[in-house]
This record gives structure tokens, sequence and C-alpha cells, in this order.
């Protein structure tokens, strides 16, 4: 305590008492990284304040019942408290809290389902009220499901804007586009949305969908509810005089409060403890920073700092917690001098294809901690490491070292522009460089995979990551509704700071989907099964059964790279690969649940082709995977493998229950390569298998220790 300061006194509202004018100024992700380090009562205070309408309103949704939604408000705070998530951005403390509360919001229900079903009420949960929109009291129901349905991108999109009613400003700053960017992202969500909700029978323009979800998404908390998290009280001193003074307090409540109240002291007593228990116990595992003298200190152009490089002692530690599986040193491949700011992604891949990522930056050092893996189990890890303007790589990192330093070599800076057939710009289009055969001097090797730059709203790209030794450069553009298109640039033939890449438009399929009695499929789904490592067209059947597929090129025995154009002022316009003979169509995937999938080849004889579907009842696949004794394995994976060509057509992924049993109703007639693992057990692969109503029997080995 500073000396000359007033005694606070022993009970302080920690919700209603003033806020320092810094905690305002903070956003989300900076409260919630404030209330972790330090158990920051005032961040956390906060953090109620911003999200608690967000919270009731979708929890209000899912229930139908003021009441249990406040329930489901508490608890969610309750976890929030308790375990704060690891989030890098508003937008995914947003995607947590929308999560969360779906998933505490069906608990609730399940369990006041069951309450009321023993008790034998007859009595149904509180109705909805009446919408003065009618479009909402259809979306409302299947809005979470469709929202959950979306891509990360777009569904942190939509709830940036409509949930948390962020101005397009600040979306864009928090998805590092421009503003103009924001607004497409935000519309092409809401686009994609509608598509997900006609999926659910619910259907209405993409205007109507963004008035609607601004008009009704979020809905005011009770102020009873805000009052009982206001009226909890933390206690200077959190011991059993403390809590009985909350007890106190609820004791003189009215007794229609009283729930409520309970409900409200849990939050605070686990509050309480979490504080305490983070005063009470330092982590004895942070290493501090030590100061350095600032000669060592460069900076570059971009303002990136580096630091000459030093005998691993004289440098400070990564300050981190928990358990480190690497130190990671980032430095300059030509001056070792290391690398600020340097962007470290560490994934673990576990049974399933469930993956485990950790994203990091050096700091003013060049060094990042990486963390171990969640799992006990000693996982292989996979690195990737870039930084701006330098090549990015990766490495499987299996190894035993407790440190390594990562050589990143200097990049090439590339920039122009890019343009559809008829030469007009194309905004939001996904500019990657395939990974050229590039040898590396240790385990690391140049990897461009996850590196990625968008045109601008005017066409316009800089990317600054390209190797200095290659002599093409093979550019990988996508972006909805266009062709994958892939153009090839020849290194010192060409002006390389301003490029003209041209997108092609491709052909779209358009039709129907139905059942044998011609009845219409809602929400199948229609997938292109060409451009193997590359992204694929995918959309969803309207009510009607009607879809259109776009952006589709179709197979070629052989491809060859068109010759460039040049414009009018002299520049190249640079064009992709074009197919040599006769053209094999496009496959295509037709899925819905319930029915067995098609992968019909479909030609592309005009711009827009004409195809329907008919899909017969799903075949079902079951089966038991056992270990060698004949015992069941729980939680087993079962999913579809590739074939010979690398494609995964179908991809089907179930876990086995308690008995090891598994099924799957919408399997096709044709035999299946099947894929089976289990944490502990050698996984087994390239298994055909057929769906004809049998029970398979699938033996796994146990892993053998050495």
């Amino acid at each position: 305590m500073v000396h000359g300061e007033r005694t606070p006194p022993k009970s302080v509202c920690y919700l209603c008492r003033s806020v320092p004018i810094i905690l305002l100024k903070m956003n989300g992700t900076e409260l919630l990284a404030a209330y972790k380090q330090s158990g920051s009562e005032d961040a956390f205070s906060q953090l109620v304040r911003r999200y608690t309408n967000l919270v009731y309103s979708i929890a209000k949704r899912r229930v139908s019942n003021g009441p249990l939604a406040e329930e489901v408000t508490q608890s969610v705070f309750t976890r929030l408290a308790a375990a704060a998530p690891k989030v890098r951005g508003d937008a995914e403390l947003v995607a947590w809290l929308h999560r969360t509360t779906v998933h505490v919001a069906i608990d609730v229900w399940r369990s006041e389902t069951r309450r009321r079903t023993r008790e034998q009420h007859a009595a149904v949960m509180e109705p909805v009220p009446a919408e003065s929109t009618p479009l909402w009291a259809e979306i409302a129901p299947n809005l979470d499901e469709s929202l959950n349905q979306l891509s990360a991108a777009d569904r942190h999109a939509v709830l940036l804007r409509f949930f948390d009613q962020k101005p397009m400003r600040d979306i864009g700053r928090i998805l590092g586009v421009s503003e103009d960017a924001a607004k497409m992202r935000v519309s092409r969500a809401i686009d994609r949305l509608r598509t997900q909700l006609a999926g659910r029978g619910v259907t209405c323009t993409a205007v109507a969908l963004g008035m609607v979800l601004a008009e009704r998404s979020i809905e005011a908390a009770p102020s009873h509810l805000v009052a009982s998290l206001r009226s909890i009280k933390l206690p200077a001193s959190a011991g059993a005089a403390g809590i009985a003074g909350i007890l106190s307090a609820l004791l003189h409540t009215s007794r229609s409060k009283v729930i409520t109240g309970v409900v409200a002291l849990c939050v605070g007593i686990g509050v309480i403890a979490l504080f305490r228990s983070t005063e009470a116990s330092p982590r004895n595992d942070t290493i501090k920073p030590k100061a350095i003298d600032s000669p060592y200190v460069l900076l570059r152009p971009s303002g990136a700092r580096v630091l000459v490089n030093r005998p691993a002692a004289n440098l400070p530690a990564v300050e981190t917690t928990g358990t480190v599986r690497l130190r990671l040193r980032v430095v300059d491949a030509e001056t070792e001098l290391g690398l600020a700011g340097a962007k470290v992604k560490a994934v673990y891949f576990y049974a399933g294809g469930v993956g485990e990522g950790h994203e990091l930056m050096t700091d003013e050092y060049g060094n990042a901690a990486v963390p171990e893996s969640d799992k006990p189990a000693n996982h292989g890890m996979n690195l990737f490491v870039s930084a701006e303007g330098y090549v990015p790589k990766s490495m499987q990192f299996n190894r035993s070292d407790a440190e390594y330093t990562m050589r990143l070599d200097r990049g090439l800076t590339v920039s122009g522009t890019v343009v559809d057939e008829q030469g007009q710009s194309v905004e939001g289009v996904k500019i990657q460089v395939q990974t050229p055969a590039v040898q590396g001097n240790g385990p690391d090797s140049v990897d461009l995979q996850t590196s990625a730059v968008f045109s601008d709203s005017d066409g316009r790209w800089l990317c600054t990551f390209i190797p200095g030794v290659i002599e093409e450069i093979r550019f990988v553009l996508t972006r909805d509704d266009y062709a994958v298109t892939l153009p090839v640039v020849p290194v010192g033939k060409v002006d390389l700071r301003n490029l003209v890449l041209v997108i092609d438009r491709g052909f779209t399929v358009t039709g129907r989907v139905t059942d044998l009695e011609g009845q219409p499929i809602a929400g199948a789904a229609v997938k292109e099964l060409n451009n193997t490592g590359y992204r694929r067209q995918s959309t969803l059947t309207y009510a009607d059964g009607t879809f259109a597929l776009q952006g589709l090129l179709s197979e070629y025995e052989f491809y060859r790279q068109r010759p460039n154009e040049a414009n009018a002022n002299g520049t190249l316009r640079i064009r992709g690969m074009a197919g040599i003979g006769e053209p094999h169509g496009v496959r295509v995937l037709v899925q819905a649940d319930g029915f067995a999938p098609q992968t019909p080849t479909v030609q592309l004889l005009e711009p827009t082709n004409v195809v329907n579907f008919t899909l017969a009842q799903g075949n079902i696949f079951r089966g038991r995977v056992l270990d060698q004794a004949g015992n069941p394995i729980p939680d087993a994976v079962v999913r579809t493998d590739t074939d010979n060509q690398g494609l995964d057509k179908f991809k089907w992924q179930t876990r086995t229950d308690a008995e090891g049993r598994f099924e799957w109703d919408s399997a096709p007639a044709e035999p299946v390569l099947f894929w089976f693992e289990a944490d502990g057990y050698n996984w087994l692969r390239d298994v055909p298998l057929v769906a004809d109503g049998s029970v398979h029997e699938i033996k796994l080995a146990q892993k053998t220790t050495e």
C-alpha cells in the first residue's frame, strides 16, 4: 500500500465502483488478458458489463424462458471466471461466448426437461413471446445451428457485426482488413448464413436477414439480472466472514429473488477463490525478462526491432507459464540478428485429425517459448514460422532438443493487381504461392502453404515472402464463385512490382436435388471434387431443393501455361493454366443426411449447365472397434480414408460409444476405405468395407513402448 492513500472499505462492490479509465479503453481481449494475468476485479466487471446482453440474448433464444436464460447467463460468466479461454482477438472471444452459451443452454434445457418429467408436470416450457417480426420467429430457433455451420471467418464477421454490434471500422481493425473489405466480408457472411437457414426451411433475402439480425439479435438483459451481478461483493478478506456477509445479504432478499441471489453467490465465490488462489500462489515458473542496453537494438524500415545475436546465456528468457516444449529463436539467416514480431504456430495432432494449436509471436530478441501439448502423451509437433519480409519455414519437431534456432532468408517483394477476364479488378482474392523445391540447411524447410495475402477493393496486393532463388512463381488464386486459377510468373522476365494476374470465372452447375418420390431435399451438400490440395467449391440446396455451384473447371489429362497478354499500357496479363485435349468434366459430391451420397461427373458444355440429382435412401454402415482380446474400445475414431488419388470423397467421421459401437446411416452402396484409430493403439488405414447392414468388427493392437 502506498503511504498517504486512504484505506479502502472492507467490502467493495466490484461491479459498481469506479473503473480506471484505461480499462474503459481496452477491448474485450485485453480485458480478459488483464483478468487472467493479475486477477483484476475491474477488468472482469468490464467484461460482465460489455457482454451480459450478448450472452443473455443467445440464452433466451435457445431456452425460450426468461429465468432459465438468466441461469444460463450466470453459468457462462462463472465458466469465464473459473477457466478463462485462450483467444487471439475479440472475434474469438465473442465466438467463445456464443459457443459456450449454446452448450450451457442445451444442458440447462435438458436438465429442466428431466426435472419436469420427474415431477410429472403437465405444463410446458414458457412459450416464446409473440414476435413483432414473423421472420424472426422462424429464424430464432435455427440461428445458432446455422451460425455454427459457417466457417470461422464468416461466423466471426456475423458475431462481431450483429451480436457484438461493432461498427464496420472496428470490425476491419479486428479482422486486419480495410473498412470496405470488412463490409464485403460481412455481406458475404450474411449471404452464406442465409443459405444455411434455407437448408433448415427458412427462406429470406440477404437484405431482409441483415435487417432482422440488426434489430433482434441482441436483447437487453433484465435489470434484476444485472442488479444481481452488481450486488456481488468482493470482501477485502475473502474468509468465512466475507462469505457470511453475502449470505446475510441474501437472507434479507425477498423470496422471489433468492434463486437469482444464490446463483450470483456462486459467481462471487468462484471469482473470490480464483482471485485469492492467484494472489496466494505466485507462478514460480514465470521467468521475467531482464533489461538490456539499447545499443544492441536496431530498427527495420517496417518498424520491427531486431537484436544483435549474443551468447544464449546473455539473452533474457521468454516470460511464460506452464511446461515449455521448445525455446525457439528466430533470426535473420544472413546477419544472425534476432527477428522481433515473427509469427510462430505450433500444432499438435491427435486421433481423428483433431489438432491443438498455439499461436505465438517472438519478443524483441527473436525468442518464443512453445508450450507443451495439453495432452500427457508425447505427440509430435508441426512448427510454422513466418516474419514480414522473410521466407516462411516449417518443420516436424519430434526431437528432444530444448532449444532450436530457425534462420529465415529475406524474401522477394512481389506486387500487382488481380482482374477478371474482362479486366475488372477483383477484391478478396486469396493469393498463395506453391512451395518450391528449395533445399534447406537443416531439419526445417521452406513452406509457403500457411502464407497468403488478399487483394483489396482495387484488386491490389503485395507479398514479401517469395524465395529469391526460384526461377518461376507458381501462384494459386482462389475466391468464392471463381475458379481456382494457377498463373505462373517467370522471375527475371517480367516486372515483379506490377503483375496483373487474371482469375477465371469458370463454369456454373445448377439444378435440383430430390428423393426417389420427387420430393425436394433441403440442405443437401453439393461439392466439387476437383482441385485436390486447393479449395473446392460447395453449396447447400434451398428449401425447394435447388442449388447453384459456381467457379468450376473441367479436368484434363495435361495442362499448359497460357501465353501472356499485353495490356494497352504495356503491362502483361498473366493467365492461369489451360487444359490440353478432351475435357473430362467435373466430379461432384451430392450428399444429405439419411440418403446415399452420389459422385457423378458433370460435363461442362455451357457457361451454365443444368443437372438434376435423385438420391436414394442411405445404407447402414455399422460395427465395433475392439482390442486384440475382444474388449470394446470407447471413443475410438472411425472415419473415411483417402483413395489412391489422395481424395476423401465422403468425409464422414464419428467416435465409438462405450461399447465400441459406431453407425453411419447415410453410407453409399459402393465399398469405401475407412480409417480407425484410438489413443494408445496403432491406427488401421485403407480398410475397404461395404455398408451391407452387418456388424463389422475392427481390432486394433496396442502400441508397444520401446
